[in-house]
């Protein structure tokens, strides 16, 4: 590791740190928790892990053990209970300081305890091990985006009290006023003392009167207040380090300017470096309005009105410097700049969710991404714990007794070691920095002129995809021997030409020739099977389509002689074309008797596979087939509840009429494979009868199907979680609604529905989802929740391919989101939109002016692109084509699914959907502005 490329607080002439002067140190540090504590904690710090964990951290780290023995009971409770309890607690004091008053000083002298403390606990946590590095990073940049956002409004507001700058509204005084960040602050990669790399902007028409002129001078002064309340006055420990791409920094230059020089700056010649800065920055103070209004305006500017130069992309590359990051920093930067045009998810994510991303879309080899993980994290260590050691923003270290300190705190008996491994890292980022700039062509050049073998027609069974070619002419002998009973002296081929390679171009070729076989076993000779597939036979391509694609949904259909007459039905128009004219035709059998359980499943299994087969050959649209499927998944758990209900015991029976339940409809159409979120209100007391009936409900719909037609009831969200009641009383639920419910469960309430109970059980709880969206919480505050949790989420669960549209920003989730968001805004006001079906909600609110015609209408159309590819990967089992590569007929069926002619067009569709919808969440859930002109013209 190289030499310190910043001067930390305490010079190279201070105490050498010397392991020896650990144990004394951790008395007096026990001493200290005792007095701050009310009493030692005893056993949980004498473990022999936490011990040497503060044995660790007393003999090898001078500003760590500092702060240690400074807050005492924030290092006792990092070690005990975790950091969350110190973090929440400092959060809370740090809301507290909104309304404080003073220069710099002052806030430099409000902000330091906080920030020591958190130090400490993330410290703390990271070292024992209770936190990965990604989740430290995370913490330490979600702390600094709080103080940064304390440390703004309060010397704006302190300049608007002095006179100063001339606002409309004085609660509102940041209007126009936001911090960009960028490098490590904008990428969650942040260490203990940064640094931050910001800017603060302003909107200069936000602030009128006298004043205006007067407004670059102010902000210039504030830039220099904010950098010297977090870097301190010299001689004391920074809280951070600051940077900015604008200027020196020195008294304040560049730290503060103004949207429109930016905005010109950028746009200007010689301006890449900015440009690349800007590109991938993201806002963590201030007015997120206008700031999201401004990286719109970058974004069209960096990505396609005035692109990066090729030559700064070359000259990025082959940057050098010497902190242990760089190498690793420099391979995300180039993914950011060249992939993040297309991707915009490349352009804020951190080093480690590049890597990642670009091994999932095969931009990187899987172990290479692997590797670049693995050191990255390592490098980070050694730097994060080497700025808790010295309490500075270094990144190198020189002097013998620091060496070896830093190498204990990494885990290593020897810094060369430490160092070898850093440097053996850094090695293997530079290669892949090399490799990946070049792209492929240096090496295919290699193979120029190589002899090209053509591998000719498949002539094999297995190279049609099929496992056991054996079996399979066994099978095509016995059709061969139906064949000619039928044909005469015609061969089977003369029948059903091309019918194995037809089998072999779907997606799951062995069940096709497996439910072929079984269809000619159940249809006997009373129907002539081959007629079904022959050359001109108008079912042959929906029969193979269907049997070699949505197998597993269309089985039920040759599982006997009657199911099988469905196949030798003429196609029509009679063919139901909606979820209403399926269930018309098609009746559910009566809710009772002793076998009713067994009539509805089987009567569920049937229907489902009609439809499948339906949507499969084109007589129905997949449209039609996603409402079906909806409407027969409603009814089976309206008609379960009414059959459990009625078989149930006395107490139970009593207690079933004052239960009624309701689906969430949140989670999008109730598709196979998807989780059915089910809830359940009490009218009045129903104890443990009550509880009772509602586990032997769960019971049935759990037992109703497997497979494709398995259904998997989830009632965990209610009054005290998995622990509390599954059918609480309506006070409770309305308790719940007040102070338990989560920002997500909030949204899933305002579209939640009832679907079976007596009249006036389900009144009761109808009236009580209508009051859980009638202004439970501000809106403002649970939309910035909703929008953590899901950052969290998509963090946590990352989307492992482009098809994976559940997790895929922008995809199914995304816009039901979006729409749920809708739904709980207006509801209170308009009830309407409460009880519609989602696309008829959306025109409702377009036809109300609540919502632009445009907008309401795309997010129609992305919610039923996305449940149309849904439908298909649920009923064929498909996940995507990296696990399962997509054979031609099956993505001729995505491709009619999409609305396309082609499987290729339909990556850019899902893309297309995926950036309108997350441009939707940006102005409708963020309240960032639109920057379409017909959106404009219709508000």
């Amino acid at each position: 590791m190289a030499a310190p490329t910043t001067q930390a607080a305490c010079s190279n002439t201070a105490d050498k740190i010397d392991p020896a002067r650990a144990p004394a140190a951790l008395e007096r540090w026990r001493r200290a928790v005792a007095e701050a504590m009310g009493g030692d904690p005893g056993a949980p710090l004498d473990q022999p892990d936490r011990r040497l964990l503060m044995l660790r951290v007393f003999g090898a780290t001078r500003r760590l053990a500092e702060l240690c023995m400074t807050h005492p009971d924030a290092a006792a409770t990092a070690l005990i209970d975790g950091a969350s309890p110190v973090l929440a607690e400092a959060a809370r004091d740090l809301t507290a300081l909104d309304r404080g008053v003073g220069g710099p000083d002052a806030l430099h002298a409000a902000l330091a305890p906080l920030k020591n403390r958190v130090d400490v606990a993330i410290a703390i946590a990271e070292m024992s091990g209770q936190w990965s590095v990604a989740d430290a990073t995370a913490a330490r940049v979600d702390f600094a985006e709080r103080m940064v956002e304390t440390g703004l409004r309060w010397l704006v507001r302190a300049a608007v009290k002095r006179g100063e700058l001339t606002v409309e509204d004085s609660d509102n005084f940041l209007k126009g006023v936001f911090v960009v960040a960028g490098s490590d602050f904008a990428h969650e990669d942040l260490s203990p003392y940064g640094p931050l790399d910001m800017i603060i902007l302003y909107d200069e028409k936000a602030f009128g009167g006298p004043t205006a002129r007067g407004a670059d001078r102010i902000f210039v002064r504030i830039g220099a207040e904010i950098r010297e309340a977090f870097e301190g006055k010299p001689g004391e420990y920074l809280l951070y380090a600051l940077k900015t791409p604008l200027g020196s920094g020195v008294g304040g230059a560049g730290y503060a300017d103004s949207v429109a020089r930016v905005k010109a700056t950028a746009g200007g010649p010689q301006a890449d470096a900015l440009k690349m800065w800007l590109g991938s920055a993201r806002i963590v103070a201030g007015d997120r309005t206008a700031g999201g209004a401004f990286l719109e305006d970058i974004e069209q500017m960096v990505w396609t009105d005035n692109p990066i130069a090729v030559e700064a992309l070359r000259n990025f590359v082959e940057e050098t410097d010497n902190d242990p990051r760089g190498p690793f920093r420099r391979v995300a930067g180039l993914c950011r700049l060249a992939i993040g045009g297309l991707r915009p998810v490349f352009r804020t994510s951190s080093a480690r969710e590049i890597f990642e991303t670009a091994a999932s879309s095969r931009t990187l080899a899987k172990d290479v991404a692997r590797r670049l993980v693995s050191g990255n994290e390592l490098a980070h260590i050694a730097v994060s714990r080497l700025q808790m050691m010295k309490g500075a923003a270094v990144s190198g270290v020189e002097r013998e007794d620091e060496q070896r300190a830093l190498a204990l705190l990494c885990g290593y008996c020897d810094y060369k070691d430490l160092d070898a491994a850093i440097q053996g890292a850094r090695t293997d980022a530079a290669n892949t920095l090399r490799r990946f700039a070049s792209g492929p062509q240096a090496e295919i050049a290699l193979y120029r002129g190589a002899a090209e073998t053509d591998e000719g027609d498949a002539d094999k069974l297995e190279d049609l995809g099929f496992l056991n070619g054996a079996s399979l002419s066994a099978a095509v002998d016995n059709w061969a021997e139906r064949a000619e009973g039928r044909a005469g002296e015609k061969r089977f081929s003369a029948c059903a030409p091309g019918l194995l390679t037809a089998f072999g171009e779907t997606q799951h070729p062995n069940d096709a020739v497996r439910l072929f076989d079984e269809l000619l076993t159940v249809a006997g000779e009373g129907h002539d099977v081959f007629a079904l597939v022959g050359e001109d036979a108008p079912q042959r391509d929906g029969l193979v389509d269907a049997f070699g694609s949505f197998g597993a949904a269309v089985a039920p259909l040759v599982q006997s002689a009657d199911a099988a007459e469905f196949f030798f039905e003429a196609p029509g128009a009679e063919t139901p074309q909606s979820g209403k004219e399926w269930l018309s035709r098609f009746t559910p059998p009566p809710a009772k008797g002793k076998t009713a359980l067994a009539d509805l499943s089987e009567w569920r299994r049937d229907l489902m596979a009609r439809i499948a087969y339906s949507a499969a050959t084109g007589a129905s649209g997949f449209d039609a087939a996603v409402e079906a499927f909806e409407d027969i998944h409603v009814r089976t758990l309206k008609n379960v509840f009414d059959i459990v209900r009625q078989t149930a015991p006395g107490a139970e029976k009593t207690a079933a009429g004052k239960i009624a339940m309701h689906v969430f409809e949140s989670d999008g159409p109730h598709l196979p494979g998807a989780a059915t979120h089910v809830g359940f209100i009490s009218s009045a007391q129903t104890g443990d009868a009550g509880e009772a009936f509602v586990h032997r409900y769960l019971e049935a719909l759990g037992e109703l199907g497997e497979g494709v037609f398995a259904i998997t009831p989830d009632a965990t969200h209610r009054p005290g979680g998995v622990g509390g009641p599954i059918a609480p009383e309506v006070a409770a639920f309305k308790t719940y609604v007040q102070s338990e419910a989560v920002a997500h469960e909030q949204i899933m309430l305002a579209r939640g529905r009832v679907v079976a109970g007596e009249d006036a059980a389900a009144e009761c709880a109808r009236e009580a989802l209508r009051g859980a969206v009638a202004g439970a919480r501000r809106a403002d505050i649970l939309f910035r929740d909703l929008d953590r949790a899901r950052a969290q989420r998509m963090r946590r669960e990352k989307a492992s391919s482009d098809w994976d549209i559940d997790r895929l920003e922008g995809g199914r989730a995304d816009v039901e989101l979006v729409v749920s968001t809708l739904i709980y805004k207006h509801a209170s006001a308009h009830p309407f939109v409460q009880e519609k079906a989602p696309g008829e909600a959306l025109e409702a609110m377009a036809r109300s002016g609540l919502l632009p015609e445009e907008t309401a209408q795309a997010l129609a159309n992305a919610r039923a692109f996305w449940a149309r590819l849904q439908l298909v990967r649920a009923l064929s089992g498909w996940s995507d084509p990296l696990r399962a590569p997509v054979r031609r007929r099956f993505g001729s069926l995505i491709a009619r699914a999409a609305g396309v002619h082609k499987f290729d067009q339909v990556r850019p569709m899902m893309r297309g959907y995926a950036d309108e919808v997350t441009r939707s969440y940006a102005q409708i859930v963020l309240g960032r502005p639109s920057l379409n002109v017909a959106s404009h013209a219709a508000s």
